[in-house]
């Protein structure tokens, strides 16, 4: 950063960082209701360029790709899930989406750092969590999962919203039994579609951002940690401009 913060934008960056909380930790409410459509209407950017969902496997780009493959097809994986449950519950009703299902994604270690400009924000923050999904049988099962979330957030009509979001998953293994991530890790390091109600969607740009646990990875440094910076062009993205740049 260039230059000594007044008083007043110190003040004003304090507010700043609890309001980026808040974001990521409507983002967590949001998606454990499987409420990821209102998700992306409320605190996701409409505006700003290249609005980014990444996962180990790739990106998405653009609001219209991310409410497509996080919001309606989701939506279409919830409605599946649903049918196959009330083939084993016929009390359940037709429209109790999200019955069965249970998905926490708690929020730790936050490190948030301010634009000097006040116009972007960083948020790095590690996830311990669970999803219980319905499986191909019609019945929940319980997954422990470890992920990072490196986040770009842009202040839109004066309230912050996520621009860019990159989901690692270190680590996934079944609640209960004899597995864990270490053994899981020499068969699958995730569930199977065909484990689960889920259609996943594919990437639109199709590439290994990050590998989850084997019994031989190195600790990987993605996301990294954000690092002080006074406007947006002068520090990293965690969004897929590098590749879109490569690509064109």
């Amino acid at each position: 950063m260039s230059r000594e913060l007044t008083l007043e934008e110190k003040v004003q960056k304090a507010l700043d960082i609890n309001e980026v909380q808040i974001v990521m930790s409507k983002h967590a409410y949001y998606h454990g209701l499987g409420q990821n459509i209102e998700e992306l209407e409320a605190i996701w950017t409409k505006k700003a360029p290249n609005a980014t969902f990444a996962q180990n496997t790739g990106y998405w780009v653009g609001y219209d790709s991310i409410m497509n493959a996080y919001g309606t097809i989701h939506l279409a994986n919830q409605e599946a899930a649903l049918a196959l449950l009330r083939a084993n519950y016929p009390d359940v009703a037709e429209d109790a989406l999200g019955a069965g299902t249970l998905l926490m994604h708690t929020l730790t270690t936050p490190i948030i750092e301010i634009a000097g400009d006040g116009q972007t924000a960083k948020g790095l923050w590690y996830t311990p969590g669970q999803v219980t999904e319905i499986g191909g049988d019609g019945y929940p099962s319980a997954m422990w999962i470890w992920e990072k979330y490196g986040v770009d957030f842009v202040k839109e009509d004066g309230e912050w919203k996520i621009w860019h979001m990159h989901i690692c998953t270190d680590c996934t293994c079944p609640v209960a039994g004899d597995t864990s991530w270490v053994t899981e890790a020499t068969t699958s390091a995730v569930l199977k579609d065909t484990e689960t109600a889920t259609v996943s969607p594919t990437p639109d740009i199709e590439i290994t951002t990050y590998s989850s646990y084997s019994n031989t990875q190195v600790p990987q440094d993605i996301p990294k940690m954000p690092e002080p910076y006074w406007t947006f062009s002068e520090t990293f993205s965690y969004g897929a401009e590098w590749i879109i740049e490569k690509l064109s």
